[in-house]
């Protein structure tokens, strides 16, 4: 999974590029999960040869302001869901690859 910036989020949200995007934080245990989570989910839709999604992260303590002000997270680990560069779904908390997956598809 690719580790973005601020600025690099911004140009995602610009763009008309699908992807989702985990908000973490490194001293977060159930970040390590969805992690592992979204690595599955990305392999299943590989597999299943789906609608392409991009998968990127973002470690909210780089820039904190950023991650609360202009993305609203409260709380990690949050996955931001976007279609054509617009939000589409977000979930805090843990979720299974295949209720990511059932997002996607």
């Amino acid at each position: 999974m690719i580790q973005l910036t601020s600025e690099q989020i911004k140009e995602k949200m610009n763009s008309n590029e699908n992807f989702v995007l985990d908000l973490y934080a490194t001293w977060c245990g159930p970040c390590k999960i969805m992690l592992n989570n979204l690595d599955r989910a990305k392999t299943m839709l590989t597999e299943s040869k789906t609608e392409e999604y991009n998968f990127y992260k973002f470690d909210i303590d780089s820039d904190k302001e950023f991650a609360m002000n202009e993305l609203g997270i409260r709380s990690v680990p949050t996955i931001k869901f976007y279609k054509n560069g617009q939000e589409f779904h977000s979930k805090v908390g843990v979720m299974s690859p295949s209720e990511v997956v059932g997002l996607l598809t």
